[in-house]
């Protein structure tokens, strides 16, 4: 960035990103302002407390009740439907660049600023491109792949050419009011509380139903309980029904029979699969989803920490068809599948 008028508003949650962003911003005189997002799980203290230290001005929003709507619902009606949800996703294209950056701009804001590990460029056609933040163990262009023009034309990411622990340094430096190690919950509504207690508070108990475990061929070698509480390529929660299989082979769920309330346990191999179907499909750009169909040499994620793995990819009406050049392990309905050509993020979609 370089016209230091435009009105920058960060996103400030006390953790040592937002607020080490916050200080570049200041540093490099923009004019500022922190939001704290009060999403009803959390608190908004040290992210004052910071905003207090830069002299910037704060603001606390309420966004409580979009955020159950949007992210908390779609949580829980994903896992009703035995699909594994990726509520960061959700939350990162519909609250903190959809509802917060409308909300900036009701305020004559100009741009948005979060401590997301990523870089944005506009190249020389205007178009704007998404990659990985130079941090690659930190990289979260993952979370971002629904992320569109209008969007990014909007928002800055003042983390994306450092590392973690050039972040952390700057925080010790200048004695931010906060605390440097300690990381944030990747999914913060949940705070230390498993998803299966939060499952069983919010859902009725018919969705806990036990039932048979059964291998590949329909063979009844224990009981589970209630499908709702296993995913793909799960092993916790079986290990003692492995005994029982015949060739003493560690089991892992392969599948669901919704209708007979089974769940399909099988060997490690058989989570192993080469093709995967991808609906709800959300491209950076025109010329991005134009690379992704032609080019040869993209990759994709299946998962957040996934490495990206080569593939080829075919559209086939408002789904994707995703052949990996090498099978992929437990392709999990609901993650999301996000297309690389190199360091650039291209798009993506959810599993089917």
């Amino acid at each position: 960035m370089s016209d230091k008028r435009l009105k920058i508003v960060v996103a400030m949650s006390g953790g040592v990103d937002s607020s080490v962003s916050a200080m570049i911003l200041k540093d490099e005189k923009y004019d500022l302002a922190g939001f704290y997002m009060n999403l009803g799980c959390g608190s908004g203290v040290k992210a004052k407390k910071v905003a207090e230290k830069l002299k910037i001005p704060f603001f606390e929003v309420d966004g409580k009740n979009i955020f159950r709507k949007s992210v908390i619902e779609y949580f829980i009606e994903e896992y009703k439907n035995l699909r594994t949800p990726n509520p960061c996703v959700v939350c990162n294209k519909n609250i903190k660049f959809g509802w917060l950056l409308d909300t900036a701009k009701k305020k004559k804001i100009d741009m948005l600023a979060t401590g997301h590990y990523v870089r944005v460029k506009k190249d020389k056609n205007g178009i704007f491109h998404l990659f990985a933040g130079k941090d690659k163990t930190k990289d979260q262009s993952y979370f971002l792949y629904r992320l569109n023009q209008a969007q990014l034309s909007h928002v800055i990411f003042p983390l994306g050419e450092i590392t973690k622990e050039e972040t952390k340094k700057i925080a010790r430096k200048n004695k931010l009011p906060i605390d440097v190690e300690n990381e944030s919950q990747e999914i913060c509504f949940l705070g230390d509380t498993d998803y299966r207690e939060f499952l069983q508070k919010n859902l009725h108990k018919n969705y806990f139903k036990p039932g048979n475990i059964v291998d590949a061929k329909g063979k009844i070698i224990g009981q589970h309980e209630g499908l709702i509480n296993y995913t793909i390529g799960q092993r916790k929660g079986i290990d003692q029904i492995s005994i029982k299989d015949e060739n003493k082979k560690r089991l892992y769920v392969v599948g669901f029979n919704k209708k007979k309330n089974e769940l399909i346990v099988g060997a490690d191999k058989d989570l192993l699969k080469k093709e995967v179907v991808v609906g709800d499909l959300s491209w950076i750009s025109a010329d991005a989803k134009e690379k992704a169909l032609k080019n040869k040499n993209i990759k994709a994620k299946i998962r957040y920490r996934h490495i990206a793995a080569s593939c080829s990819v075919k559209l086939s009406g408002k789904k994707l068809q995703v052949t990996f050049r090498v099978s992929q392990r437990a392709i999990v309905p609901g993650q999301s599948l996000v297309i690389y050509s190199g360091e650039e993020v291209l798009g993506g979609g959810v599993i089917i």
